[in-house]
């Protein structure tokens, strides 16, 4: 299972004419059953100013309708927490929780940037060239 950080959705939805997206090259790799997103991508997503065009909002709402959601639940918050506290950096609070619930669902994160999880203890990052 591979969750997609929400640099790779943001990069399908702005995708222009043939040219392919991350998240096009991860499905030559993984079918759409193999793939997800943290509920915290899902927020990342809103707060993008396309949403408020009913159109995008729409293609958005059917790409994250063929992914798996993985819930932010409690295990999530409290590995996030401690992550935060004990990485000894700063980390933005959405990706400590896409890393957490990549590590507590057992998954690999898919990323246009892997800078922002460097240093996550058992965080399998799996970088999407595009």
């Amino acid at each position: 299972m591979v969750a997609l950080d929400t640099n790779i959705v943001i990069d399908h939805l702005r995708r222009r004419g043939n040219k392919k997206s991350a998240l096009d090259r991860l499905n030559e790799r993984f079918s759409r059953d193999e793939m997800g997103i943290s509920m915290i991508t899902i927020q990342e997503l809103y707060e993008g100013k396309s949403t408020l065009d009913p159109n995008k909002e729409g293609e958005m709402v059917i790409l994250l309708g063929s992914l798996k959601i993985f819930p932010y639940s409690y295990e999530v918050a409290k590995k996030s927490g401690e992550m935060a506290r004990d990485l000894g950096r700063p980390i933005e609070i959405p990706d400590a929780a896409i890393a957490a619930t990549c590590l507590v669902n057992r998954c690999q994160l898919a990323t246009l940037d892997k800078k922002d999880f460097v240093g996550i203890e058992g965080l399998e990052i799996l970088e999407v060239k595009v």
